[in-house]
């Protein structure tokens, strides 16, 4: 059944696209090339902290800017401005003295890799970060929640079924379901139901499910979409946050939301990129989030991911074999996916387990454990070691 399931498809490729950003925090303002591909009629703004509501109040009646909704964990507002305007928009906000940055909201898009390699042994990746040795230590527990913040989770299959325990819907799909298949791919590789005679095995083993879905059934999304699903998900008791996204651009507004979640004791978990470059891609590569590489079974870096001294571990990320939308018989499907999109959910499978462990007592000392305990890998370029599962909770 595995086998005739194999999906060959056109791979989801993340993109964060490159915007006008601020520097989060108090620092000035930077300038950026304008980017490709954003919200019609929407930017993003924040004031500087004290700034008097009457200043805030002429600031968008001057610019012709309306409030959709703020972001009260970082004083981010949604603003809707004329469409086609937006550029122009951000400009004359910038110029603001009050206006501590303006960007618009840019879009994202899921970050995975379609192989067609012929299919790797099931759950290789399992193997290969020596799960059932660290399984012998601990299963995490269901007091760890996991939120995936993608494209969705399908819920009714049911070897994710009884593991999704809130949801919530950021975008424009009228569902809180997984119409594109990389969500529940994710969710299953950090913690599908294990030890139930069913499917596959998730890292995380006892540990639960948060569904944010921040990118739309076409995999496509803003930032404040992904900046509003990780409050949530801090806000509603996440101890690990994965983000299976990303791009090239900086958003101060996503800066400050991984922020807050690490502020609150969060681990922030994020893709970094399967473009096969050095360059920066976010968010994995703020100072505040796990950036991950993807391996193959050979334990090389996979030809697609990226690379440098930014990404900080490596995780398996080539023909994994995970959960994937039910058919309209209502039938459990499983695919293999690749990218380092598969790799994230690999690391925050395991901060699930290593909070359960007595290095849990701290996002810093979760994240600190798993980028101790990595395996020295051979590679071409450098994306960290590749974790290991039984180092990290203390089986060997």
């Amino acid at each position: 059944m595995i086998a005739q399931a194999r999906l060959v498809a056109v791979s989801l490729v993340l993109v964060l696209v490159l915007a006008l950003a601020g520097i989060a925090g108090l620092s000035p303002q930077v300038e950026a090339s304008p980017p490709a591909e954003f919200a019609s009629g929407r930017i993003l703004v924040r004031f500087r902290p004290g700034t008097p509501a009457a200043e805030v109040a002429s600031a968008h009646g001057l610019n012709r800017g309306q409030v959709l909704e703020v972001l009260d964990r970082i004083g981010a507002q949604v603003i809707r401005v004329p469409a086609g305007d937006e550029l122009r928009a951000v400009a004359r906000y910038r110029a603001n003295p009050n206006v501590l940055y303006a960007e618009v909201d840019g879009a994202v898009r899921a970050l995975g890799f379609t192989p067609n390699d012929p299919m790797l042994p099931d759950q290789w990746g399992l193997a290969r970060v020596e799960a059932t040795l660290a399984w012998g230590v601990t299963r995490g527990s269901s007091a760890i929640r996991i939120a995936i913040l993608d494209t969705g989770i399908d819920a009714g299959h049911r070897d994710i079924n009884p593991k999704v325990v809130l949801a919530r819907n950021f975008t424009t799909s009228p569902t809180v379901n997984d119409r594109n298949g990389h969500g529940t791919h994710v969710a299953g590789i950090a913690a599908a139901v294990t030890n139930n005679a069913r499917g596959i095995a998730g890292l995380g083993f006892d540990s639960v499910l948060m569904n944010g879905k921040v990118l739309g059934d076409n995999g496509s999304g803003t930032w404040s979409w992904v900046a509003s699903g990780i409050i949530w998900a801090t806000d509603n008791g996440a101890r690990v946050i994965n983000l299976s996204l990303g791009g090239t651009s900086h958003s101060a507004t996503l800066e400050d939301a991984v922020n807050y979640a690490w502020s609150r004791g969060v681990v922030v978990v994020a893709a970094a990129g399967n473009s096969n470059t050095s360059t920066l891609t976010y968010p994995a590569a703020y100072v505040n989030a796990i950036a991950v590489g993807a391996t193959d079974r050979n334990d090389a870096r996979a030809t697609f991911s990226n690379f440098g001294t930014w990404v900080d571990v490596a995780a398996p990320g080539v023909d994994i074999l995970s959960t994937f939308p039910r058919d309209r018989l209502g039938r459990d499907r499983y695919r293999w996916m690749s990218g380092t999109s598969m790799s994230a959910p690999f690391v925050a499978g395991l901060a699930g387990l290593v909070w359960a462990t007595q290095w849990g007592t701290s996002n810093v000392s979760v994240r600190d454990r798993i980028q101790a305990t990595v395996d020295p890998i051979s590679t071409d370029q450098p994306i960290g070691g590749r974790i290991n599962a039984a180092r990290a909770v203390g089986a060997k």
